[in-house]
């Protein structure tokens, strides 16, 4: 009988399932990520993917901007579940920025104003955690800045009965 070497996460957290058991407690898990999100707006997260002219790494920044695009926005995420399951992966998506060395995907858009936009997608694994952050610059700027733009689960931990099918054999 062929065995199945697939890698196994044994850590690996299903954020979907998370947010269905924390839904109860919505209000106070949504405020603590607030709160979580309020002081990364003060301190920034450092980034060793992006370096800067004297070796150190660059702090990205942290703006309402991002909050209103992932937890605000009006045609996506409408339902509780699905922003519980964002709050839930912002300590993963900052765990991922100060950890990674590269970023995976660049690409330029242009918005209604004529600003020029690069957006940065970093990707990684964070304990099982498939992760992906976007970050973008404004491109024709005499200050540009990187700034955390959006984050999000890729991918969920196995099914639990996937799992010990698997442990088992």
């Amino acid at each position: 009988m062929l065995k199945n070497y697939r890698r196994q996460f044994l850590q690996a957290r299903s954020l979907r399932q998370e947010a269905q058991e924390k839904l109860k407690d919505y209000e106070s898990a949504m405020g603590r990520a607030w709160r979580d999100y309020e002081k990364l707006r003060k301190e920034g997260i450092p980034c060793k993917a992006f370096v800067e002219a004297d070796g150190q790494s660059e702090v990205i920044q942290v703006t309402r901007c991002c909050w209103n695009h992932v937890f605000k926005h009006r045609h996506k995420r409408g339902t509780k579940l699905e922003k519980l399951e964002r709050a839930l992966s912002l300590s993963l998506a900052v765990k991922l920025l100060n950890r990674t060395t590269t970023y995976q995907e660049v690409s330029r858009e242009k918005d209604r104003g004529d600003n020029t936009w690069l957006y940065f997608g970093i990707i990684g694994y964070v304990r099982g955690v498939r992760m992906k952050v976007i970050i973008r610059k404004q491109e024709k700027s005499t200050n540009p800045q990187k700034i955390l733009f959006s984050f999000f689960q890729m991918s969920s931990a196995p099914a639990k009965t996937q799992q010990k099918e698997e442990l088992a054999e």
